[in-house]
């Protein structure tokens, strides 16, 4: 029992640890996400639905060719860098990993400039201007070249200044759009231009600071072993691309472009799962896993984390899930309504693809990332052939199962891949009870309550009652239950010292 305290301490400050961070990135995203939210009504009125339509395009063509591009270098750069033995190779790392993304930078924009105008022809038709492509493609190198300064500060955990870094970009961005729309009233050219001025400035920021912290040399064998590590997850990255948004094409072709904005609308809401709670712990975990792996009891802390992770993914989950028919009456016009129908499956595979992400620790650590590339080869063909035979039936609802189903594959080949690669032990059966426990409870709401004002307290009082479900039945893993156990009665602690300090304070008096 003596020694159950100082484990509950330990895992409790890496808990805390893990939630600092994940709170930094996320509000850090949410501000980002605020500031442009709050810039569509400027946006809509300065330009045209064509000009959205070529923004929209070149953004998904710099997407497909910035997976390919990329080449996993930021979770290889992370390895590297937490597996290094000292101060010294750490920096020469760095210093590896930033001099050969900007030489690739350099190289890839030389050999692709030639290459501007047949792509722009391809696209758009000799109607819009090639100089478009140009500077798109110029942005997506930009960024390319600042991403490995910008994964230095992940590495160091400095979660504040990348943060930081992220939002002066975007503020950057919206000042120049402002002065180049309203001002110089250059349109669509003048947010091309935008992001080559505020991405150019974050390079040069962000790659002197990192050059001149960590000096200039290079080392082939560290490199070597970053492509290595890397270029597996080209495929992993694009299976992603897939199941995130080929179901929009085979709706167009199979429904309507009606339907596919509908579900759009539908799918943006349930993607915030993802944006809001599983790229914060993504950030976070892709370099805090390598400091917990390398302690002596890190079974019991993974095991613990993936316990607290997967069951809080789950409660968000069924939050969003619950009022999402609430949400989305007040936010759309009544003619998206029926997008309320798939928000819940859509929830329900990025809750998947959560799990998952955790459950590729063990890929990672065991530097075996070929196998992602394979489980996500596999996941993308599944995923087509869901989206034509569930989309041609179903429509839109077709859609949204055919991408939890994909999700469900992918989390459960990584989990069997992982656990033969390194067993960790990290009790999928308690989350995926919990997981049941709130289908359950969704269920009973969504079709055992009529609609109206009741309806909102019982949904209040069903979200009130899923942790204490989980805790009753200790879904939660013995060992989490005691670091929350612990952590609550801390809190009491405090508060209680605050109150009887106050009171003395008075009596002084």
């Amino acid at each position: 029992m003596v020694a159950a305290v100082p484990e509950r301490e330990t895992i409790a400050s890496e808990v805390q640890t893990a939630l600092r961070h994940m709170a930094v990135y996320g509000v850090g995203g949410i501000l980002i996400k605020a500031v442009g939210f709050l810039m569509l009504p400027f946006y809509t009125r300065y330009l045209t639905p064509a000009d959205y339509g070529v923004l929209e395009i070149l953004d998904l063509s710099m997407s497909v060719f910035g997976l390919l591009l990329n080449m996993g270098l930021i979770p290889a750069f992370l390895r590297s860098y937490a597996t290094a033995r000292t101060e010294e190779q750490k920096r020469t790392i760095v210093s590896t990993g930033c001099t050969f993304g900007v030489a690739a930078g350099v190289f890839t924009f030389l050999a692709g400039v030639g290459l501007v105008r047949p792509i722009s022809l391809l696209l758009f038709g000799p109607q819009i201007p090639a100089t478009y492509v140009l500077l798109s493609f110029s942005t997506l190198v930009l960024t390319f070249m600042a991403n490995l300064p910008r994964a230095y500060l992940r590495a160091l955990e400095a979660s504040g200044a990348y943060t930081a870094v992220d939002t002066a970009y975007v503020l950057l961005l919206l000042v120049l759009n402002i002065f180049f729309i309203v001002v110089l009233r250059t349109g669509l050219a003048g947010m091309l231009w935008s992001s080559v001025i505020a991405g150019s400035l974050q390079f040069l920021l962000v790659g002197f600071w990192a050059l001149r912290k960590a000096g200039v040399r290079f080392h082939w064998p560290y490199l070597k072993g970053m492509l290595d590590f890397g270029l597996p997850l080209i495929f992993s990255n694009l299976a992603l691309f897939v199941l995130n948004f080929s179901d929009r094409f085979f709706l167009q072709h199979l429904r309507s472009l009606d339907v596919v904005g509908i579900y759009a609308i539908g799918y943006k809401f349930g993607y915030m799962m993802n944006y809001l709670i599983v790229q914060p712990f993504f950030v976070m975990w892709q370099s805090r896993m390598y400091a917990i792996h390398s302690r002596p009891d890190h079974p019991q802390i993974f095991r613990q984390f993936f316990s607290m992770y997967g069951l809080g993914l789950i409660y968000a989950g069924l939050a969003m899930s619950l009022f999402s028919p609430e949400v989305i009456g007040i936010m759309v016009k009544p003619q998206f309504a029926a997008s309320q129908d798939v928000v819940p499956v859509v929830v329900l595979a990025y809750v998947f693809y959560g799990l998952g992400f955790f459950a590729q620790s063990g890929v990672l650590l065991s530097s075996k990332t070929s196998r992602l590339g394979l489980i996500g080869a596999a996941a993308a063909l599944l995923n087509l052939g869901l989206n034509y035979f569930l989309i041609y039936y179903f429509g839109m609802m077709g859609a949204a199962w055919a991408t939890a189903l994909s999700f469900a594959f992918m989390t459960a080949a990584t989990y069997f891949v992982a656990k033969r690669l390194l067993p960790l032990r990290l009790g999928f059966g308690r989350v995926y009870a919990g997981m049941f426990v709130a289908i359950g409870m969704y269920v009973l709401c969504r079709w055992g309550i009529p609609p109206g004002p009741s309806a909102v307290a019982v949904k209040v009082l069903t979200l009130a009652l899923f942790p204490a479900v989980v805790w009753k039945f200790r879904i939660l893993a013995p060992g989490a239950a005691d670091i929350v156990s612990y952590a609550t009665d801390a809190v009491f602690a405090g508060m209680w010292r605050a109150c009887t300090g106050i009171a003395r304070g008075a009596v002084n008096q």
